[in-house]
């Protein structure tokens, strides 16, 4: 197997993760999904094509107040507050006396984690925002999950003496939530994100009662993830279940047995283990950091015109058309390595950043394994319109800084 950019297409998909609004709940019985979200969109894996298709992309707020999308490019705030309308057959879920909105939020892998800030605006048009109050947080920490995909609930309070303006209805706001901004200057998610996305709620408790029914099908079907999840994992074997039948380490004998294991073969796979019960040791951390902080070094010494393969070593051979100087490239591997490092530390912290009811494991690997194979074999076309932050690399560009690989046991694609 080469490792060509056609495998690094697949690395590159699966570290984005995202995360959708798939449900808003109202008050008064009504569920719709938040904006440019759609039923077409499996959620039953984590890489890019198909599972992000529809994940609200937060890069531009200046133009896209409510983000943009793989699947439609900038998602148009009057088109999609007129889409939620219908799915609530006429009407909009309805916030609480109080101004509550419960939501259904769906992590798609690991990038999708929280905190989430949320902000409203008044009169439905996404010009100007202010701040509203999470009542109930999704799960992350700095912007990572481990363990997606997976359906959580997520609640939020408009302001004190909040007026809705907009809508059709005169009395609608539109919320949003973000796990970036200034208000989540340390999320990690903010590299492929910031993620979150907008829905409609409205304040009006009249005419209600006559949408009720179009609403909850609508809502039914949003929500079908959350149904499958639940499913799933009645059936006595959760997520990361295999793990526990094959690398469980209660003793530190077992967990120094184990590391050696990882020296000697299976790296990667067991890692992935590892990661998803939060449990990546100090010592196997530094062994990343030292490894990826290695490995790195070829491309970037390539931009800076140094060919690290050279019989006479990198530092011997420069290039007219480098990229980089040479001091700009130590300080760009320096960037990236603490970019690993601040990744892994987040990993490795447990906590808040387990995903709650993920997909068994089995099944999340059989649905990204078969979206790879239908991207190859054309049954499945790859996405992408534009605007949403995530950009198709160069094939050619990509094999020349890399060079040729040739296959591994260690690698999984």
């Amino acid at each position: 197997m080469k490792f060509s950019a056609l495998t690094l297409l697949g690395c590159a998909a699966s570290a984005y993760g995202h995360v959708v609004i798939t449900s808003v709940v109202g008050a008064n019985g009504i569920t719709t999904m938040g904006f440019g979200v759609t039923n077409s969109t499996p959620r039953t894996g984590t890489t890019e094509q198909p599972f992000q298709l529809d994940t609200p992309v937060l890069k531009n707020l200046k133009d896209d107040p409510c983000g943009a999308t793989l699947q439609s490019g900038s998602i148009d705030i009057p088109t999609a507050l007129a889409d939620a309308e219908a799915q609530g057959g006429g009407a909009l879920p309805s916030v609480t006396a109080n101004g509550t909105v419960s939501l259904i939020l769906h992590q798609v892998n690991a990038d999708g984690g929280g905190p989430f800030t949320v902000m409203v605006n008044t009169d439905a048009t996404g010009k100007t925002w202010e701040p509203a109050t999470v009542l109930v947080q999704a799960p992350g920490t700095a912007g990572i999950l481990h363990g997606g995909p997976a359906d959580v609930p997520f609640s939020a309070q408009l302001p004190t003496g909040t007026t809705c303006t907009g809508g059709t209805d005169g009395q609608t706001c539109l919320i949003r939530l973000n796990s970036g901004g200034a208000n989540n200057t340390l999320s990690l998610a903010q590299g492929a994100g910031p993620f979150g996305g907008c829905a409609a709620v409205t304040q009006a408790t009249t005419a209600a009662t006559a949408a009720t029914g179009a609403g909850a099908a609508t809502g039914t079907t949003a929500t079908t993830g959350t149904t499958a999840t639940t499913g799933k994992k009645g059936k006595g074997k959760g997520k990361n279940a295999r793990f526990a039948s094959r690398h469980f380490f209660p003793t530190v004998e077992s967990r120094e047995e184990l590391a050696e294991n990882y020296r000697r073969a299976r790296v990667i796979e067991d890692l992935a283990f590892l990661a998803a019960r939060g449990e990546l040791t100090a010592d196997l951390v530094d062994e990343i950091k030292t490894a990826t902080g290695t490995a790195i070094d070829i491309p970037i010494d390539n931009l800076a015109g140094q060919n690290d393969a050279a019989d006479l070593g990198g530092n011997s051979t420069t290039a007219a058309n480098a990229v980089l100087t040479t001091q700009q490239a130590v300080d760009l591997k320096k960037a990236v390595q603490l970019a690993i490092e601040t990744a892994l530390n987040v990993l490795s912290s447990g906590g808040t950043v387990a995903a709650q009811n993920g997909l068994n494991l089995d099944q999340t690997d059989a649905a990204n394994a078969q979206a790879a194979a239908d991207l190859t074999d054309g049954t499945l076309t790859s996405i992408n319109a534009g605007n949403a932050g995530v950009g198709a690399f160069q094939t050619d560009v990509v094999n020349s800084l890399l060079g040729p690989r040739t296959s591994s046991p260690f690698f999984f694609p």
